[in-house]
């Protein structure tokens, strides 16, 4: 099969892209015939091996890669719930127990023309989503959801601010705010462009964090109120402004950290404003389900930056490190 590895953890000039020997399922697994998958920051680490996502079945080559879609091609010994000619989207979390393991980082990935998965992490795919489409789904709309709908439960009558607004996961969640919560959502990026892009996806407002002051405009926008749920997939960069930003009763949802682990905490803040910090790692196969439908309803959809094959995963790589993008990398198989 073709297939998108590396030889060794590095830059971009890591990412190979040749043949290698056809995957075969294991017990509970199926084949996948890949047709498009997506790239994540968990791929650019999983390639540097950095921040906790060196390959770790202990061999090379490693195909790279978790978010993907296609058609099952075989079923493995005692797999269930699934047919040969099923389209399907992976829920690439494969555990959560001792630590997240992770498709693509854990074992395996799926930027090749096949992939080994479990069969529970499938999902089937209705007619009327594309494999495009569902490949740039799970690893940007699962924590997106999980932050917003499951943990925050965020109402129509509320206001949520998120965070990095270009990324995947602020793509995922401004649509998540907006199309299925029905709630006021306000967008924080880092460049004009970005923000004159997240107001034609659907936000009430869009502050550029490198010429305004996030907290002082958060307040103008809110009349001094503040917001009631924060989504952040970056970190310590911004979490200060974006927590002094919340109401009082507020949720802070934290399911990243690309600008840095660490970050202080106002505990007066904590306790004499009622306030709720919690912490997101993807969602479960039956989240994912629920996203398809959501997709397939016209709810929500995918934002993809560029769709490139999957001999160009190199030029993707190394556009993302660049973080011009608004939205996803996808890239799509032939066959």
């Amino acid at each position: 099969m073709k297939a998108v590895f590396i030889l060794r953890h590095g830059g971009p000039g890591a990412v190979e892209f040749g043949e290698l020997p056809d995957p075969a399922p294991g017990p509970g697994e199926v084949l996948l015939r890949v047709k498009a998958a997506s790239m994540n920051r968990l791929d650019l680490y999983t390639r540097a091996g950095l921040r906790g996502a060196k390959a770790s079945d202990g061999a090379f080559p490693h195909v790279l890669g978790g978010d993907c879609a296609g058609v099952v091609e075989r079923l493995g010994e005692g797999a269930e719930g699934l047919a040969e000619g099923d389209r399907v989207v992976v829920n690439p979390l494969l555990s959560l127990k001792p630590a997240p393991q992770m498709l693509g980082t854990s074992r395996q990935g799926s930027h090749a023309e096949l992939a080994t998965v479990p069969a529970a992490n499938a999902v089937r795919l209705p007619e009327n989503v594309s494999f495009e489409q569902a490949a740039a789904l799970p690893t940007v709309f699962l924590p997106a959801w999980s932050a917003l709908i499951e943990h925050a439960q965020l109402r129509r009558d509320e206001t949520a601010l998120v965070i990095s607004a270009s990324s995947g996961v602020g793509t995922a969640a401004i649509q998540v705010a907006k199309g299925v919560a029905g709630a006021r959502c306000i967008a924080a990026t880092s460049s004009g462009p970005k923000a004159r892009a997240a107001r034609e996806l659907g936000v009430d407002y869009a502050i550029n964090y490198e010429a305004e002051d996030l907290a002082a405009r958060v307040r103008e926008i809110t009349y001094g109120q503040g917001v009631d749920v924060v989504l952040d997939p970056t970190g310590a960069r911004l979490f200060d402004a974006a927590f002094a930003s919340m109401r009082p009763g507020g949720r802070y949802g934290v399911c990243g950290v690309t600008s840095g682990y660490k970050a202080g905490l106002h505990l007066g803040q904590l306790f004499s404003k009622r306030l709720r910090l919690f912490g997101v790692y993807m969602g479960s196969t039956s989240l994912l389900e629920e996203i398809v439908r959501a997709v397939s309803r016209g709810l929500i959809r995918p934002v993809v930056h560029k769709t490139l094959p999957l001999s160009e995963a190199r030029a993707a790589h190394e556009e993302m490190e660049r973080s011009e993008h608004f939205g996803k990398f996808v890239l799509t198989v032939e066959g």
